[in-house]
C-alpha cells in the first residue's frame, strides 16, 4: 500500500492502529516529555518500522532537468548519484550544445560528486513542496548539489547551470526498503499523527535519502516548468500548481 504522508485518514489500517494505542505516549515524547522514556520510544519505533517495511511511501524529488533526462528518468528510472552518473549528464549535455567543451571540462574538474554525503543517495520529500523553502536551489541549479554546490557563484560556471534544463519535480512511490539509511522516516510518521489526531499541521519538512536505485514503475509522473520570461516567483507558484492542484 501507498503511504501518503500528508493524509494520514488513508493510511495502512495496521499503521493507524499501531499509532492510535501509542499516540498518548507519541504526544507526550513530541511534547513535554513528562512520562514518555527513551527505551519505551526505542522500542516502538522498532515496532513502527518492522509495520512500516511492507510498504512504499509518495515522494518528491526536486530537481532541474533537461528534456532528455527528464524521458530517461521515466523510461529507466533514477540513477544513484556517482562521479560516473555526473560525468554522464555532463558528457549527454555537452553533445546535445547545452554549453561548449572549456565549460564542461571545468564541470568535471569542479564537482563535489565523490562527497560521502552525496553519492549513493537520492533525496526525497515525503510531504507536497507548496513553496521552495530548502530546496529552491535544487530548481535553480542543473547538476545537481554536487555539482553547483562548490561553482553556484562562479561568474562564469553559475549563470551556465541556470541556464541548463528546467525546473521539475519527480513523483514517485517508493519502497521503505530503500531508505536503509534512514534519516528516522518512522518518526516522521509518528510525528505527523498525533497533531492530526489533534486537528493541527505537523512542523517541519519530512525528507530521507534513498540507498538504491529508483526503478521505472516506481516513477509515477515529472512535472516541469517549460514556460521562459517569468518572474521567478511566479515560475516557482505554477510549477506547485500544476504539481498539486
Amino acid at each position: 500500500m501507498i503511504i501518503d504522508y500528508d493524509d494520514p485518514t488513508h493510511w495502512p489500517p495496521t499503521i493507524s492502529a499501531f499509532l492510535e494505542e501509542h499516540h498518548v505516549f507519541f504526544a507526550d515524547w513530541f511534547g513535554d516529555q513528562t512520562l514518555a522514556t527513551g527505551p519505551r520510544y526505542d522500542a516502538l519505533i522498532w515496532q513502527l518500522s518492522a509495520l512500516l517495511r511492507p510498504h512504499e511511501i509518495l515522494a518528491w524529488h526536486c530537481t532541474r532537468l533537461r528534456e532528455p533526462e527528464a524521458a530517461m528518468i521515466l523510461k529507466a528510472g533514477m540513477e544513484l548519484p556517482s562521479v560516473d552518473t555526473l560525468t554522464k549528464r555532463i558528457n549527454a549535455a555537452l553533445a546535445d550544445g547545452a554549453f561548449g567543451p572549456e565549460i564542461a571540462e571545468s564541470f568535471r574538474l569542479r564537482h563535489q560528486a565523490d562527497s560521502l554525503t552525496r553519492a549513493g543517495r537520492i533525496w526525497f520529500l515525503f510531504t507536497r513542496p507548496r513553496n521552495d523553502d530548502g530546496v529552491q536551489d535544487f530548481f535553480r541549479f542543473w547538476g545537481g548539489e554536487s555539482l553547483y554546490a562548490a561553482i553556484d557563484r562562479d561568474p562564469i560556471l553559475g549563470p551556465v547551470l541556470r541556464s541548463v534544463g528546467t525546473p521539475s519535480i519527480v513523483e514517485a512511490a517508493i519502497p521503505m526498503t530503500y531508505f536503509q539509511d534512514s534519516l528516522g522516516y518512522e518518526t516522521d510518521i509518528a510525528r505527523q499523527y498525533c497533531p492530526w489526531r489533534a486537528g493541527r499541521s505537523a512542523e517541519g519538512v519530512p525528507h530521507d535519502r534513498a540507498v538504491a536505485p529508483i526503478p521505472p514503475e516506481c516513477i509515477r509522473r515529472i512535472i516541469a516548468f517549460l514556460r521562459s520570461g517569468i518572474h521567478r516567483s511566479d515560475w516557482l507558484r505554477q510549477l506547485f500548481e500544476a504539481a498539486f492542484p
